[in-house]
């Protein structure tokens, strides 16, 4: 679940099966995760102000019968599946921006929020989500800018996502960057790699038809990696 679409992901024992948008039925036997942003516990959404859900039983908005086997936090399950698809224990801190601004940090395939988003003092925006006073995510999340980015608008964006990785991760050497915006706007990625010069900076490692790594992230979760 993003900021403003679903897209579900089967797998079977030769790896991925399809990508469909929306959620698919389950078949008996089945089993399932999910990712949304903002806390999940449980299938639980405990605020995620992109979609308007606050306490929100993720799972029962999707029209599923049951809860998910595992739930995540959609960051940390891109950042974790960034981390399976490159077969490394790396640590490494994933930034996805789309609606808005995800982050998550990966060490020996355990993903944590880095908070990175919603790090302050980029704006005078006040924050729907954390209530603060310009965090990135109020500053340089998708619905914070333009329909159509000029050039200028990428600077911008890259500008204050590389200030915002300096002042929070400063020790880490790689980046890996996501996320809609990230993806139609290559020249943002490349902007932060060039002010970031002591980081490897690279982008996602999904395929181009999913939306992120999350779908292998939930699927090492669930204690299958292929």
């Amino acid at each position: 679940v993003g900021g403003s679409s679903v897209q579900s992901a089967l797998f079977g024992e030769a790896g991925l099966l399809a990508l469909s948008d929306g959620p698919l039925p389950l078949e008996a036997g089945d089993r399932w995760a999910l990712a949304a942003p903002g806390l999940v516990v449980d299938g639980r959404v405990q605020g995620a102000h992109h979609l308007n859900w606050l306490d929100t039983e993720a799972w029962v908005e999707l029209a599923y019968d049951r809860r998910p086997d595992v739930s995540m936090n959609d960051a940390a399950a891109a950042g974790l599946g960034e981390a399976v698809l490159r077969r490394t224990e790396r640590p490494l801190l994933y930034v996805g921006i789309g609606t808005g601004v995800g982050s998550a940090l990966v060490s020996g395939r355990v993903a944590v929020d880095s908070a990175l988003g919603h790090l302050q003092g980029f704006s005078n925006t006040v924050c729907q989500g954390c209530f603060g006073v310009g965090c990135l995510d109020a500053s340089i999340g998708g619905h914070a800018l333009p329909d159509s980015l000029r050039e200028e608008d990428e600077a911008f964006v890259a500008r204050l996502l590389s200030e915002a990785i300096a002042r929070q991760h400063p020790d880490l050497d790689l980046v890996v960057l996501g996320g809609g915006l990230l993806r139609t706007h290559p020249g943002i990625s490349r902007r932060v790699a060039a002010r970031l010069a002591h980081v490897v900076v690279e982008p996602t490692a999904a395929p181009p038809q999913a939306k992120s790594a999350a779908p292998w992230g939930l699927l090492h979760a669930l204690g299958a990696d292929h």
